[in-house]
């Protein structure tokens, strides 16, 4: 008997270290969401963009990040470098507008604008691909940056919390000018 009480509190002693473990490894990657969160600001009213930065070239990680690409002749890295300096505006971070956003920034935009004045709710997650469980309850447009940040980092994005308008419409898509792209 003395020793099947001693065992189980070894036992013990070993799920209590392993418990204390699995916190420290949940303290740390709550801690590590928080400041992804934070570094991606939402925005509820139209403010004026700098233009992008203007790229001579692609660095290492690009080419390895977009070598597939690069490959196509109609592309290459004059094309991928046009893609960097573009801006699109996605008005709806729901059904259509998740794999659109998520493409253009596998792709490699330069910048994505994410409009969007809704929040995600447990109905939306089988069909809005950039939203999940953790992200329940946020705005849509905010929850689709972060997951687009995570895709990829280089991607200027831009959460807009708030219901295209007319009084906003013009203002919006000015900040998102056409990209006129030949690149062959």
């Amino acid at each position: 008997m003395e020793q099947e009480v001693f065992r189980l509190k070894q036992q013990l002693l070993e799920k209590e270290r392993e418990i204390s473990g699995l916190k420290d490894t949940l303290s740390q990657l709550q801690t590590l969401n928080r400041s992804n969160k934070s570094s991606i600001e939402l925005q509820e009213k139209v403010t004026p963009l700098a233009h992008l930065k203007e790229k001579a070239t692609l660095s290492n990680e690009e080419i390895m990040r977009y070598s597939r690409q690069l490959l196509l002749p109609e592309l290459g890295v004059k094309g991928q470098l046009k893609l960097s300096q573009a801006s699109v505006l996605v008005v709806g971070c729901g059904g259509l507008g998740c794999p659109l956003a998520q493409y253009l920034a596998a792709a490699g935009i330069g910048r994505l604008g994410l409009l969007d004045y809704d929040e995600v709710e447990l109905s939306n997650l089988h069909r809005q691909v950039l939203h999940g469980e953790d992200t329940r309850g946020q705005p849509k447009a905010l929850s689709a940056a972060q997951a687009i940040k995570r895709l990829n980092p280089d991607v200027e994005c831009i959460p807009y919390h708030l219901k295209l308008s007319h009084e906003n419409a013009l203002q919006l898509v000015q900040q998102y000018p056409p990209c006129v792209c030949s690149f062959a």
